[in-house]
């Protein structure tokens, strides 16, 4: 896979002048009042001009970042083969191989097994099977990290601990097995129906961001698998480029 042009939300001089045009454009017929990302979908109906700027970003990627915590051998793993849609077999593989490197005991593992959400049921795996959770952009880590903090914090994420089948056993131990990560993935978003954008149009970011609003976020549930070539980067404490986000945890 060939790299081409990077497009990040939060820098607006570098992104390519078609793209910054584009936007400049709708950004002159925001009211002046409206200063805040949040409340600029319901001020400006913006929704069908996002398939225009989607048209432009085709053959560009979107600079991403997926909230994880990762053993050692899995920031390999997803340096090689990149991030998978969750799935019922991801979920028992992470399991199967965090048993194999005896990281888990046998007890550990049985829970595991016992409590994702796949096991246990419930209304919450419908949204989120079959997708790979990202925002589309870095200022929430600043500005909202407690967004991030389920991720952040619990190994193989918070659909691992849908029961209470841990009574015996300590689950924070697994919980915290790994360390916090940032995965950078860069995504192609020109096709909506694979790069879904939760709550509000993927254009209202670009937007709010040309005008430098507060609170400026894009969560992108992106139903496909992303490739080992488009992870970028994987931050972690103790690195600048984790560290600036110091309301993240470090461990």
């Amino acid at each position: 896979m060939s790299i081409g042009e990077i497009v990040e939300i939060d820098r607006p001089a570098g992104w390519p002048e078609d793209v910054k045009a584009y936007i400049q454009a709708l950004a002159e017929t925001v009211p002046d009042h409206v200063t805040d990302g949040g409340d600029l979908p319901f001020e400006v109906d913006l929704e069908g001009r996002d398939i225009e700027l989607r048209d432009l970003l085709a053959d560009r990627w979107l600079r991403s970042f997926h909230a994880t915590r990762l053993l050692d051998y899995e920031v390999e793993d997803v340096q090689t083969s990149g991030l998978r849609v969750l799935t019922k077999s991801l979920v028992e593989e992470r399991q199967d191989h965090a048993l194999a490197n005896e990281v888990i005991t046998r007890a550990e593992h049985a829970a595991l097994r016992d409590s994702s959400v796949f096991t246990a049921g419930g209304k919450s795996v419908q949204y989120r099977v079959g997708k790979v959770c990202l925002a589309g952009n870095a200022q929430p880590l600043h500005d909202h990290p407690y967004g991030f903090s389920h991720q952040l914090s619990n190994w193989g994420g918070e659909a691992q601990y849908a029961t209470s089948v841990w009574e015996h056993l300590d689950s924070a131990r697994v919980k915290r097995l790994g360390r916090p990560a940032i995965v950078v993935a860069l995504l192609d978003v020109s096709d909506p129906a694979v790069a879904v954008v939760t709550s509000h149009a993927l254009i209202y970011a670009f937007v709010a961001s040309h005008r430098r609003m507060a609170n400026v976020g894009s969560q992108i549930d992106f139903e496909a698998d992303i490739a080992g070539a488009q992870i970028e980067a994987i931050w972690q404490p103790g690195q600048q480029e984790y560290d600036q986000f110091e309301r993240l945890p470090r461990a």
